[in-house]
Formats: structure tokens, C-alpha cells, sequence
């Protein structure tokens, strides 16, 4: 294995590790059955609302689900940090054709969430459609509006 992949390997798992126990040890002590049920249920419901967005070509959309200083980390290092970016990253998809947005684990408190799930992304094409799937860890926070939007989108 290159030392460069290698390096990318090891930088992604102490990223994630950091991810989770920073989640960890921010989340209060409350019954926590209510809240991963309730949370569960918002962060479930957002993604259907993203994955709608996505399908009716709507990427602007997608992009406002994220926080205005917001962080999206890809599978090569590249990281796109910012309001403008994230709009610019969302619009240069192109022909979007389906979105599929898979939860494996959610957890965190009411105000900052943890996601951990599979992205199966499909565009169009002229010789044929494109599927790119990824897993991804999401760091939700909530706003001064009460929504919650992506701060953290790691996906590899």
C-alpha cells in the first residue's frame, strides 16, 4: 500500500475517532431512550427531506442543510469548508437522478448529533447512470432556528 493511501487511512480513522468521542462526551446525562428515539425520528426525517430535495434537481436545497461555516471532507483529504463552497460543491453536481440516505447509527443529544450511515448517490449519463456509493459520519448542530443542519459530512 502507497504510504500516501496509508497515511489517508490512518489521518480517516483518527478523524472518525475524534468525531465520536467528542459526541460522546458532550452528550448529557438524560434518558437516552427518548432522546435517540425522538432524534432518530428528526435526523430520519431530514434525510427524507434531503434525498427529496436531491431528486427534484433541487441542489441549492440540499446545500442549505448545512451550517454556514459548515465542513465536508471527501475520501481524497479535500475539504470543503464554508457557506459559498458548500453551494458551489451541491450546484456543480450534475444530472442527479436519485438519492438514497441510510442510517446505521444516530445518537448525541438534542442539540449536537452524530450520524453514521451509507450515501448511494445516482446521476444520469449518456451512457448510462453513475452510482457512487459511501459511508459517511454527519455532525449535526442545532441553530438559533431550532433546525438541525450538517457542521461535520465525512464520507469515504
Amino acid at each position: 500500500m502507497p504510504v500516501t493511501s496509508r497515511r489517508n487511512i490512518v489521518h480517516t480513522v483518527r478523524v472518525l475517532a475524534l468525531v465520536l468521542f467528542v459526541a460522546c462526551i458532550r452528550t448529557p446525562v438524560v434518558d437516552s431512550r427518548s432522546v435517540t428515539t425522538s432524534l432518530r425520528a428528526e435526523i430520519e426525517s431530514i434525510n427524507r427531506e434531503l434525498e427529496a430535495a436531491f431528486n427534484r434537481k433541487d441542489m441549492l436545497a440540499v446545500a442549505r442543510y448545512y451550517t454556514d461555516d459548515a465542513r465536508l471532507v471527501g475520501p481524497r483529504g479535500q475539504e470543503i469548508r464554508g457557506r459559498a463552497a458548500i453551494d458551489a460543491y451541491w450546484l456543480g453536481v450534475r444530472n442527479p437522478k436519485s438519492w438514497r440516505l441510510e442510517a446505521f447509527d444516530i445518537g448525541g443529544s438534542r442539540d449536537e448529533a452524530y450520524q453514521y450511515g451509507r450515501s448511494t448517490l445516482v446521476q444520469e449519463g449518456t451512457a448510462g447512470d453513475r452510482t457512487s456509493v459511501a459511508d459517511f459520519v454527519v455532525i449535526w448542530k442545532r441553530g438559533t432556528d431550532g433546525r438541525l443542519r450538517m457542521a461535520l459530512d465525512f464520507y469515504h
